[in-house]
């Protein structure tokens, strides 16, 4: 490959990489959304916040995934938990405002 290929094609990925970056955050931000409605059916049915068995669900869905996909297991639940804890905070914000 010559380097001015090498240059293109370096570019064309980094951008490719900036539009899933977007997409990934803007899918971010709807599920953190989504922590509204969840939070009410939650009240509704006299749930906590913290649901163990479905983080347990997340979890043995992401390793799956990460496996079909060869991606490394622990660093995909490491992001899944954070998207988590950003539900659960969400949750409670909404909770404190009420």
């Amino acid at each position: 490959m010559r380097k001015s290929d090498a240059m293109k094609l370096l570019k064309k990925s980094r951008e490719k990489i900036d539009l899933i970056d977007e997409k990934i955050l803007e899918l971010i931000s709807e599920r953190t959304s989504l922590a509204r409605n969840i939070i009410k059916a939650k009240m509704v049915l006299d749930m906590d916040i913290w649901d163990p068995e479905r983080e347990k669900q997340i979890e043995e869905k992401t390793r799956q995934i990460a496996r079909e996909n060869r991606i490394d297991e622990d660093k995909l639940i490491k992001i899944m938990r954070i998207l988590t804890e950003l539900n659960k905070m969400e949750q409670e914000q909404i909770l404190r405002r009420k």
